[in-house]
């Protein structure tokens, strides 16, 4: 349940899918309506000339399933967001206004109510920013310090006199992630006791005192504060010092100071049966015991202060609103939530223009993304949806094999270093990038298929294989294989310049400032490289594409970007 945010991930889904153009193309069975569209001026409802519309304001239907802002002063935002989809719920906000709705043409549980912005969907890890809030709130009281050490709240635990508060709050603490990485942490090995463990997790076999005698044992992955590592333990640990700060059960105290305070009456925590959507695919999780027979997550409970809230774009604009106003946290409190090191602030990630956090769980997909805007203050861009599953007929095109028929071999990253042998590649990975697991890869490229702006290119992607990909701190570097008979079966001739020019082709909408094209040899090829520099907010943004004809059928793409590192950074890590 790793989940990372980039500002450019593949070009198909450039600033996470925006400039997207074409809806979904699954059917549903016909739905009963149970809204009206209201999209008419509301200033005599508000009583202002220049009204700000509230989520309440705003109705889809059955045959109108986006709405935008009418005020020309959003034009340019809405040039960029206002055609976003997904397979879900999706929202753009302001401080205080409204200005794009998407909700796909989907009922809910119930079987008839149509997907809407109070939709509540499992929040997954974009639970980790209300926990952080939380502790930093009782930071604030004097009832924890940051520089407190595990073993003043766990006697027992001897490492934890070398790990504080502050580690657990900014991911640096070396303690394995319980469910990411359940070998080291439960002293097992294998698939099959993996599995068990993960099951007994996920029904709430395993009781607190099991989870602390855990993680006792449990070696660490290096020395705490010395590196960012994502592990959702850290946030559960955080969660049990909620509780013993505070005599409530964490669930409790997360309503009364936070939900409660801004108003979130459809969010809960630690909560069952009371979420809307309606997963797909999931029949085979529910076997394992992964969810329960509809899909939904089994037993809460374990799930506490690195998942576990339930919620929707109603609720969470109130969130995002409440929180950058100030009304959670003092200003200092702000320094440290937004404080980035080492790759992670404290339950939020620093992208080039703002702040994120992306969550997953077995059947649904969240993110909530904070950007800075000089003229607006913050925009929020929230997308709630159904994940991706194999068996969902919605996506069966582009989880089948796209690499059929051709010469494409896996690569291997191994020693520091990924290898693709066929492709004649290998590439040195910083230590301090992270590669991205293969779950996520698949559900970014299925997501890339569902937001293609046109069918040409819908094509190109589902006729591409993300080998893998690695991340730090914003920086990703990426690579691809493209079946061009499968992706362009109109183009027997499709060459690496046709190839840049699509790949640049799908930025478009961003403030490009500088475009090179040109040939370079890295680690002993040759490729066409793009340079592509975009003004993202007053800081430019780099991203480098090098292209290389494999041959009759496979074309590679290696794709990096990164606020600060220019191409000689990058292009020293291929070698021969």
């Amino acid at each position: 349940m790793k989940k990372f945010v980039s500002v450019i991930l593949t070009s198909a889904m450039a600033i996470s899918f925006a400039g997207c153009t074409s809806q979904s193309e699954e059917t549903v069975t016909e739905p009963v309506a149970t809204t009206e569209s209201v999209t008419e001026d509301t200033s005599a409802a508000t009583g202002k000339e220049d009204p700000s519309y509230t989520l309440q304001d705003i109705k889809l239907t059955e045959s109108e399933r986006s709405w935008s802002n009418p005020e020309d002063k959003y034009s340019e935002i809405l040039d960029l967001y206002g055609d976003l989809t997904t397979t879900g719920t999706l929202v753009i906000a302001t401080d205080d206004d409204i200005l794009y709705l998407y909700a796909e043409n989907q009922v809910e549980k119930d079987g008839k109510t149509l997907e809407s912005q109070d939709t509540v969907y499992d929040m997954a890890s974009v639970s980790k920013t209300v926990t952080a809030v939380a502790l930093l709130q009782l930071a604030e009281q004097g009832k924890v310090s940051l520089d407190d050490t595990l073993d003043k709240f766990f006697p027992e635990y001897e490492t934890g006199k070398r790990i504080t508060v502050d580690n657990l709050l900014h991911m640096s603490s070396g303690i394995p992630d319980y469910c990411n990485n359940p070998d080291p942490f439960w002293n097992i090995s294998g698939e099959d006791a993996a599995n068990q463990k993960l099951s007994d997790i996920f029904l709430d076999k395993i009781s607190d005192e099991e989870f602390l005698q855990a993680m006792y044992k449990a070696p660490l992955g290096f020395e705490p504060g010395s590196k960012f590592e994502y592990s959702n333990t850290n946030y559960h640990l955080l969660a049990f010092l909620i509780e013993k700060i505070t005599g409530m059960s964490y669930g409790d105290y997360v309503k009364e100071n936070i939900f409660d305070k801004c108003g979130m009456t459809k969010t809960s925590s630690m909560a069952k049966d009371d979420m809307t959507y309606q997963p797909v695919g999931f029949e085979e999780l529910a076997q394992y015991g992964f969810t329960d027979k509809d899909g939904y997550p089994a037993g809460p409970n374990n799930y506490r202060g690195d998942s576990g809230m339930h919620s929707c774009l109603t609720d969470m604009v109130k969130f995002d609103r409440a929180l950058f106003a100030g009304e959670f946290l003092n200003e200092e409190s702000m320094k440290t939530l937004l404080d980035d090191v080492n790759g992670y602030c404290c339950g939020l990630m620093k992208e080039i223009d703002g702040y994120s956090h992306s969550g997953s769980s077995f059947t649904c997909m969240t993110e909530n993304r904070i950007i800075e805007s000089e003229e607006f203050g913050h925009i929020y861009r929230i997308t709630l949806q159904r994940k991706f599953v194999e068996s969902d007929p919605a996506v069966k095109d582009p989880s089948s094999d796209p690499m059929k028929g051709t010469n494409y071999t896996k690569g291997v990253f191994a020693n520091g270093a990924y290898t693709n042998e066929y492709a004649g590649l290998k590439i040195k990975i910083p230590e301090e990038f992270t590669m991205i697991g293969e779950e996520d890869l698949d559900g970014m490229m299925a997501e890339a298929v569902k937001s293609a702006r046109d069918k040409n290119t819908k094509t190109r992607i589902k006729a591409t294989n993300y080998d893998a990909g690695f991340w730090c701190n914003g920086d990703f570097i990426n690579i691809y294989f493209l079946n061009k008979v499968a992706g362009i079966p109109d183009d027997s001739d499709y060459t690496e310049e046709d190839a840049v020019n699509d790949e640049i082709k799908e930025l478009e909408g961003f403030d490009i400032t500088q475009k090179d094209i040109d040939k370079v040899t890295l680690g002993g090829q040759e490729y066409l490289r793009a340079a592509v520099v975009m003004d993202m907010d007053g800081q430019e943004f780099h991203v480098y594409y090098y292209i290389r004809k494999l041959d009759d059928n496979l074309m590679l793409k290696v794709e990096t970007s990164s606020a600060d590192k220019k191409a000689d950074y990058f292009e020293k890590l291929f070698v021969e």
